[in-house]
């Protein structure tokens, strides 16, 4: 726990309390989350599918990609939730946990469990420093104007998914190498005595297998229209910005209080860049035994008496935007 010299004894006491309550996980709570985007996404589907379908006309057009949209969001909520699952925070029985998070959430939109837990937890333990696997994705800002929208630009046309799908999983010919270069030869070796690709590979392997049973080539197309257009374009945008905000161009990368940061924004907003209380992200380092619901709560009690001694790092999104991209000279 982060230590604050100048609380009295009393405060720290009770700080460590309301912690411990806080970081008791709740199976229920995780399931309906679940449930919820699921049900979000089929209800989106049942819309564009049976109600306006693309051929009605200029209707089932804007009714589609309003769809890719909510889909989009959607699968980037799956992601949190299976962030859930790496800190085994969906429930306190593992084997219930690891299911939940890895044939619910993180399966479906193209994630090992398994890696992204190995690459996630060296994150927490080296967050900002050279042994942090994932400086890669947020030492690079601030980028100026045009480099960030060209990025953004190439998120959009699909051009960076497989840069994506290297980060969660493993692809044949392909990924070694890039685990080398990403985690160092050690690492790479440690992963791939924990992989879990063959139960990757059985999930996908029952979805496709029942989806061509049941729906034939029909399958095939809906799954490309509704599932993979959006997972390559506005996914991958909605999970670019929410790693560069997290950790880039942070004030100070050696202070915990201030290498990374929470970030407050509408909740309209936060629907596509921030679902499931990711935006406590300064919370989440601080106490990783925290589920997402319980941040907020978290983040009231430490600005009350943490947060004014050690000026802690947070600020709206459109600040924290405006930190990742300088304009261009």
């Amino acid at each position: 726990m982060p230590s604050v010299a100048s609380e009295p004894l009393n405060e720290l006491l009770a700080l460590r309390q309301i912690i411990k309550t806080l970081s008791k996980p709740n199976t229920a709570v995780a399931v309906y989350h679940l449930l919820e985007t699921w049900g979000v996404i089929g209800l989106v589907l049942y819309w564009s599918i049976v109600l306006s379908p693309v051929a009605t006309g200029v209707t089932g057009v804007i009714v589609y990609f309003v769809a890719v949209a909510v889909v989009a969001s959607r699968q980037h909520a799956l992601m949190v939730l299976t962030h859930e699952g790496i800190h085994k925070r969906l429930s306190r029985i593992v084997w219930l946990n690891d299911g939940l998070a890895r044939y619910v959430a993180a399966c479906p939109v193209f994630i090992s469990l398994a890696k992204w837990r190995f690459i996630h937890l060296y994150h927490h333990q080296y967050t900002q420093t050279a042994d942090d696997p994932d400086r890669a994705i947020y030492a690079r800002y601030p980028l100026g104007s045009r480099k960030f929208f060209r990025l953004l630009l190439r998120d959009v046309c699909g051009l960076n998914v497989l840069t994506t799908l290297k980060y969660f999983i493993e692809v044949p010919l392909v990924t070694p190498a890039f685990n080398r270069r990403f985690l160092g030869d050690a690492r790479a070796v440690q992963y791939q005595q924990v992989a879990d690709m063959r139960a990757f590979a059985m999930f996908w392997l029952m979805v496709l297998a029942g989806g061509l049973i049941f729906g034939g080539g029909h399958f095939v197309i809906l799954l490309g229209l509704y599932w993979l257009v959006p997972y390559c374009t506005l996914t991958q945008i909605f999970f670019r910005i929410r790693g560069a905000i997290e950790h880039g161009n942070v004030p100070d990368p050696q202070n915990i209080y201030r290498q990374t940061r929470t970030y407050f924004l509408h909740p309209a907003v936060g629907f596509f860049f921030a679902p499931k209380r990711v935006n406590y992200h300064l919370e989440h380092h601080l106490y990783p035994s925290v589920p997402f619901f319980h941040l907020p709560r978290l983040h009231a009690e430490l600005r009350q008496s943490v947060y004014p001694v050690e000026a802690a790092y947070y600020e709206t999104f459109s600040e924290g935007l405006q930190h990742l991209v300088r304009r261009d000279g």
